[in-house]
């Protein structure tokens, strides 16, 4: 089924469920520009808070990737964004008097740290005071946006209708291959004697060979022990020569084919035409992200207008302020 398009990841939806700060009070002198990442309205973003978050970002999205200093310069000045918005609507929250059970935090502490069974260090990396700080910010969030958002049926149809290409399902062919890796530039010879084993495997069908059982034994693709079997496949996905082959091939009929990879004995088993999801199938998942949507608009527009009254202080070297 064709998803709707999601939100960006970096948002400040992303505030109220992942990123929570822990403003501490000091009686004792500091200097901001060695220990603060900014300071809003009094309350301050150290610099030991916003580079756990970084870490948090780095071991959830770039585990396997380490990102460039580049990128770490970047997602730094968008996680001190989120944080700024994320203590705005905090602040908020404790102006309107929201308050937070220790229930509340010892339930939603458990369960933050069972979501990384894994990593002690993520483990261990939410506070009790961030927790309560993510609760309260969330319960703001739910009375004064959430609870006041409504999508109508009107509403999710006209976006359905103006986005009618979000929800069609493109043509779709299920394809097996037996392949034999032949590269580009060999000798003509060894592309003869490739063809002449696929097309003796071909034999084989018509006199009622499995095609899986034989792809198990001749095929050199890693799918080969699952018997050949590639799934559905779109067009635009694989070489031309490939795609014209398996969308022109009748159920259950073969073809041979050359591509990069090498040469390939193809089968067709199930055609999917195009075909458009309908409306009924999406309706309450649309209403669902619309509603997201609009209430991340009115987040961006309060932390807009808050930004314009707060006192902040940006302490990072290489901080590029928010555009407005």
């Amino acid at each position: 089924m064709v998803k709707p398009r999601v939100l960006p990841l970096l948002t400040a939806l992303l505030v109220v469920t992942q990123v929570f700060l822990l403003t501490t009070g000091c009686t004792k002198k500091v200097d901001k520009q060695k220990e603060y990442a900014a300071v809003i309205n009094d309350n301050p973003i150290t610099r030991k808070e916003l580079a756990a978050e970084l870490d948090r970002i780095k071991q959830r999205f770039y585990n396997t990737s380490p990102m460039s200093d580049q990128q770490a310069s970047q997602i730094e000045n968008e996680i001190l964004e989120i944080m700024i918005g994320g203590e705005l609507l905090y602040q908020a929250s404790q102006k309107e008097g929201i308050q937070v059970t220790d229930q509340e935090i010892k339930d939603q502490l458990a369960k933050s740290k069972a979501e990384f069974p894994d990593t002690e260090k993520f483990k261990n990396t939410f506070t009790e005071q961030e927790i309560k700080k993510k609760i309260a910010t969330e319960k703001y969030i739910a009375k004064n946006f959430a609870d006041t958002t409504t999508i109508t049926d009107d509403q999710a149809r006209k976006y359905y209708e103006t986005n009618l290409a979000d929800f069609t399902r493109p043509e779709q062919v299920l394809v097996s291959h037996i392949l034999l890796k032949v590269k580009e530039d060999a000798d003509q010879g060894a592309k003869d004697k490739a063809t002449a084993t696929l097309q003796g495997l071909q034999a084989e069908l018509d006199k009622g060979a499995d095609f899986a059982e034989l792809a198990k034994k001749h095929s050199e693709d890693t799918n080969a022990a699952s018997g050949g079997v590639m799934g559905f496949v779109l067009r635009g996905q694989t070489e031309k020569p490939f795609e014209e082959a398996a969308f022109g091939l009748e159920s259950n009929k073969t073809a041979i084919v050359q591509t990069k990879a090498g040469l390939h004995l193809i089968k067709a088993t199930d055609k999917k035409p195009t075909m458009v999801i309908p409306f009924e199938d999406v309706s309450e998942k649309l209403r669902n992200f619309l509603k997201q949507q609009e209430i991340q608009k009115k987040i961006d527009t309060f932390i807009k207008e808050e930004r314009k009254k707060a006192k902040l202080e940006v302490f990072l070297t290489q901080w590029t302020a928010k555009k407005e």
